[in-house]
């Protein structure tokens, strides 16, 4: 093979055959079996290979996070990444279904705006109010009379959620195949990473646009025992399911063998696999013994002191922070726990969820000139390149807004790397950068995107009210920079990742699993199995190390003192 691939030497065998195949995959992925990794690699190796061709290789996550990870690790590889586009389903349909094509649907040809969860929020809590309803917010989205009503208001608006992304889109490809005829012939590859988190719409999505050129190479990457998003609506469909819905033939295969964690981690999370994988370690630390150990007896006032002090522990042993994670099943209990580690460790550094002025939306156009003003030191200048292209291309696809053809992504840096900080006002500051980029534009913010304006610095008001934030510049430069440090955070949302000691907390019955599959007669037969995906995935992450804390001294709103989780309870394990 040529020195250019050279690079795929550093995978296995079975890793190499996917990146070179032009097979179509129903790949099963185990955890720390290289999922990613191989993902990543046969991305740069189908850009160098068909280095001439604008075909696209395409990689779909699941999260904004795993995209990122892929970008990066492709950065490294120095490879030209033209070829190449990397989002989730909501972003790929909008950038390659929704903008191109909102003029052939009766719902957006009149012009539209994408709305986030905090408006779709606010309308719904607002309709509930109008027709006296009272509750909240969660029971306002089971209620079929306030969703009606929302659904009506939305459409009047010419307003689009998350979820009329994937509907609209569906329905734009099936009633005009001529789309998907256009789309397909941009298209080279399709890799849908995390596929057991795929749900109806999006398998009928890309199955239109295959259906019209077969010859598009498409994989589904996954893991059957990780699927934790079946709440949502996440499918795991086998060969055979997949198969008539595709007009092709897939090769099922299996990337077996962790390169992550130890044979005695591996073991203890065996016992929650919904599925059999005759799963085993090829780590090269594999029979290292670690600690596990699940602990019951600690009172929950005294679980912040109890987990920093395994905290030191592991770093005395000289693992750096960036290996520890603290997890829980839900955000409820992870701000709380956020604070008092950094009270009670204040010389670590915390990669944990803080609440920001400015929410994470990478599809509004403020959102990411707020990123690009904050993170203007940054060395990415690829990444920022980009995000300043997507702009430009939001406004005009999205909004239809002209923009002249002389002016492009490098005019829109210089708008933003030439606003001056007022380092008192971040708020101002990103104000000020706005307008510097919509006056290079020639755009009047006064007539254009300007309810877009309102909402979004109401939105901010609203957080620095609401939690009493601060808001000077060199903090909003922090609340962007790439964190580092020990991890906290939820089961959810380090899926995909891993550590040498992971700390999980807050494993009681009504937490994991949470009260719907408990509660709720439709879901409890499922609740043995969403409780086991969920303990998969967090004891799947440790490479060595593995504490589990069921703690005493939390109450029921009934009063009645919470148990631990009985799946993990039941679990007969020779624990440390």
């Amino acid at each position: 093979m040529n020195h250019e691939y050279d690079f795929l030497n550093e995978l296995n065998n079975k890793q190499k055959s996917v990146c070179i195949s032009e097979e179509n995959f129903l790949l099963t992925a185990c955890p720390g079996s290289g999922k990613t990794r191989t993902i990543t690699y046969r991305l740069a190796y189908l850009s160098k290979k068909y280095k001439d061709s604008r075909l696209l290789n395409i990689a779909i996550t699941y999260t904004n996070r795993a995209a990122d990870e892929i970008e990066n690790r492709l950065m490294d590889f120095e490879v030209d990444t033209s070829n190449i586009w990397t989002g989730t389903i909501h972003q790929f349909c909008s950038h390659f279904i929704i903008r191109p094509y909102a003029m052939y649907h009766s719902k957006l040809n009149k012009g539209y705006r994408i709305i986030d969860e905090y408006i779709k929020e606010k309308y719904i809590d607002e309709i509930a109010k109008r027709i006296g309803i009272k509750g909240c917010i969660r029971d306002f989205y089971k209620n079929p009379k306030i969703m009606s009503e929302y659904k009506k208001y939305i459409i009047i608006k010419r307003e689009i959620d998350f979820e009329n992304i994937l509907e609209y889109s569906l329905e734009l490809l099936k009633d005009n195949k001529f789309i998907a005829d256009n789309i397909s012939g941009l298209i080279r590859s399709i890799h849908v990473d995390e596929y057991q988190d795929t749900n109806e719409l999006q398998y009928l999505i890309l199955s239109e646009i295959v259906k019209t050129k077969p010859s598009i190479n498409i994989s589904f990457v996954g893991d059957v025992n990780q699927a934790i998003y079946s709440g949502l609506g996440g499918v795991a469909k086998n060969l055979s399911e997949i198969e008539k819905l595709f007009p092709v033939k897939f090769k099922n295969f299996c990337l077996d063998g962790c390169y992550r964690s130890t044979q005695r981690v591996v073991d203890y999370y065996i016992n929650y696999e919904i599925e059999s994988t005759g799963l085993f370690s090829t780590s090269k630390i594999r029979n290292e013994k670690g600690v596990i150990k699940h602990i019951y007896n600690v009172h929950k006032d005294d679980l912040a002191e109890k987990i920093s002090f395994i905290i030191k522990g592991e770093l005395r042993k000289g693992i750096p922070e960036n290996e520890i994670c603290v997890l829980a099943p839900q955000w409820g209990q992870i701000y709380h726990m956020s604070n008092k580690l950094r009270e009670i460790l204040p010389d670590c550094n915390f990669d944990s969820p803080n609440i920001t002025p400015i929410k994470y939306d990478p599809l509004n156009v403020y959102f990411l000139i707020a990123k690009l003003l904050f993170t203007k030191k940054s060395e990415k200048s690829f990444l920022r390149r980009k995000m300043a292209l997507k702009v430009i291309k939001i406004i005009t696809e999205d909004y239809g807004i002209y923009v002249s053809d002389n002016i492009d992504k490098f005019d829109v840096l210089k708008a933003i790397n030439s606003t001056n900080y007022m380092q008192g006002n971040g708020i101002k500051t990103l104000k000020n950068a706005i307008s510097n980029v919509f006056n290079t534009l020639k755009i009047d913010i006064a007539n254009a995107l300007k309810t877009e304006y309102d909402d979004f610095f109401g939105k901010i008001d609203n957080r620095i009210k609401k939690y009493n934030l601060k808001h000077d510049c060199d903090l909003m430069e922090k609340n962007f920079q790439e964190k580092q440090g020990i991890v906290i955070n939820t089961i959810h949302g380090v899926k995909g990742e891993e550590y040498t000691t992971v700390i999980a907390f807050d494993l009681l019955e009504g937490h994991l699993p949470n009260w719907e599959y408990i509660i709720n007669s439709q879901k409890k037969l499922q609740r043995k199995n969403e409780a086991n995906k969920l303990l998969y995935v967090l004891c799947s992450r440790a490479k060595e190390n593995i504490y589990l804390f069921s703690e005493k001294g939390r109450i029921t709103k009934k009063g009645k003192p919470y148990s631990p989780t009985t799946e993990l309870k039941n679990i007969d394990f020779d624990y440390d």
